[in-house]
C-alpha cells in the first residue's frame, strides 16, 4: 500500500515540523505524525505520538457516543471548546495553528474545525491493522463515511461532524471546497505517476485548504480564492522538499520527478499566489506562503528537524502586518 504524508510535533508540544502537503495521514512508519485515539464513552481524547506517551485531554463529564450527556442533552461546547481544539490543532498542525492565530477572533473556532476535519482526513490514509489484506479500501471506507456525511447521506455521529455542519450552513464554509479535500485525500490512496494529476491533488488538497480558510474570512473573489489554493500547494511543496531525503526512505508517494523538478513545482505555485498583492483577506489567508519561500528556498538541508525560531518570527511579522491592514480597511476589499 502506498503511505502518504504527516506532520511532526517538536518537543515543546507547541511547534513542528510540518510534513508534507495537505499535512498528511499518519503512518505507522512516519515517527512524527500525531494520531488521535477516540475514547468518547470514557470522556476522553487521546493524542499519541510515536516518541512520547499519549496525552489525554479530558471531554467533560458524562460525555458519551455521539457527544451526548446521559440525560440527552448535547456537549459540544464541553467536548470541543475549552480550547480544546485550539490545542489539538497546534499538536497536530503547528504551521496553520500558528498561522491561524492571526485570524480573526469571529472565524478562529471554525478554521479550528476545519483544521481539525483535515486531521481526521489524512488519519483516514493510515494503514490498518489489516493493510496487506485491504490495501486501500480501508481508508477509503473512512473517506467515504465523511463523503455521506458532508452530501447528507448519513448520521452525522461524530463528535465533529456537528460542528463541521453548522459552519457549512451558516456559510462560513462551502460544501464543495471541503469534497475537494477529500477527494484529495482519496487520491492519495490511489497514486499516479503524472505530474499534472500531483498538480491537481495538490491544488486540491492543501490549496483546498486554503481556499477554505479564504472562504471563512468573507474572501469570495475567485481570482483570490485560486491564488490561495496555489499558496496551499507551495506550502505542501516546500514541505515535501524540506524532508524530501527521509521521505525518499519510507517508500511514500511523493513528487514524481526528483528533487530539483519539485522544488521548480513549488516555486511556480509560489509565484503564481504572488500573496504581497492578494487583499488584505487575502494576505491573512496566506500565511504558509511564508513557510513555503523559506522551504523551497533552502531545500532539504533540515530534513527531520523542527522548525526554528526564525521561521516562526517570519510567520508572525507577516501575521502582525497582515491583521493590521486587515484591521485597518475592514475587510471591505475581499
Amino acid at each position: 500500500m502506498i503511505q502518504s504524508y504527516g506532520a511532526a510535533a517538536d518537543a515543546s508540544r507547541d511547534w513542528g515540523v510540518t510534513m508534507l502537503l495537505s499535512v498528511g495521514p499518519v503512518t505507522q512508519c512516519c515517527p512524527c505524525r500525531p494520531v488521535f485515539a477516540v475514547n468518547v464513552a470514557r470522556g476522553k481524547k487521546i493524542l499519541h505520538t510515536p516518541f512520547e506517551e499519549p496525552v489525554t485531554v479530558r471531554m467533560g463529564k458524562g460525555v458519551e457516543r455521539g457527544g451526548m450527556k446521559k440525560d440527552g442533552q448535547r456537549t459540544q461546547q464541553d467536548a470541543l471548546g475549552a480550547g480544546y481544539l485550539e490545542d489539538a490543532v497546534r499538536r497536530a498542525d503547528p504551521d496553520r495553528a500558528l498561522c491561524a492565530r492571526f485570524l480573526p477572533a469571529s472565524v478562529r473556532p471554525d478554521v479550528e474545525v476545519l483544521l481539525t476535519f483535515h486531521t481526521e482526513l489524512t488519519r483516514a490514509l493510515a494503514p490498518a491493522r489489516s493493510a496487506a489484506i485491504a490495501g486501500p479500501m480501508a481508508g477509503l471506507i473512512r473517506l467515504q463515511w465523511w463523503r455521506d456525511v458532508l452530501e447528507g447521506a448519513r448520521t452525522p455521529d461524530h463528535e465533529l461532524a456537528p460542528p463541521l455542519l453548522l459552519a457549512l450552513e451558516r456559510g462560513v464554509l462551502c460544501r464543495e471546497t471541503l469534497l475537494r479535500i477529500l477527494a484529495a485525500r482519496e487520491a492519495e490512496l490511489d497514486p499516479q505517476p503524472d505530474v499534472n494529476v500531483w498538480r491537481k491533488m495538490m491544488l486540491d488538497g492543501a490549496g483546498g485548504l486554503q481556499r477554505a480558510i479564504g472562504e471563512a474570512l468573507g474572501v469570495r473573489d475567485e481570482g483570490v480564492l485560486v491564488r490561495l489554493e496555489a499558496c496551499g500547494a507551495a506550502y505542501g511543496a516546500g514541505a515535501m522538499l524540506r524532508h524530501w531525503p527521509r521521505l525518499r526512505q519510507s517508500g511514500r508517494y511523493l513528487f514524481p520527478g526528483d528533487e530539483a523538478g519539485l522544488r521548480q513545482e513549488g516555486e511556480a505555485f509560489l509565484s503564481a499566489c504572488d500573496a504581497a498583492s492578494l487583499s488584505t483577506s487575502g494576505r491573512l489567508a496566506a500565511l504558509p506562503a511564508v513557510l513555503a519561500e523559506r522551504d523551497l528556498k533552502r531545500g532539504s538541508t533540515q530534513a527531520g528537524l523542527r522548525r526554528g525560531l526564525g521561521d516562526r518570527l517570519a510567520v508572525m511579522r507577516a501575521g502582525w502586518k497582515a491583521t493590521r491592514a486587515f484591521q485597518r480597511s475592514g475587510a471591505a476589499d475581499s
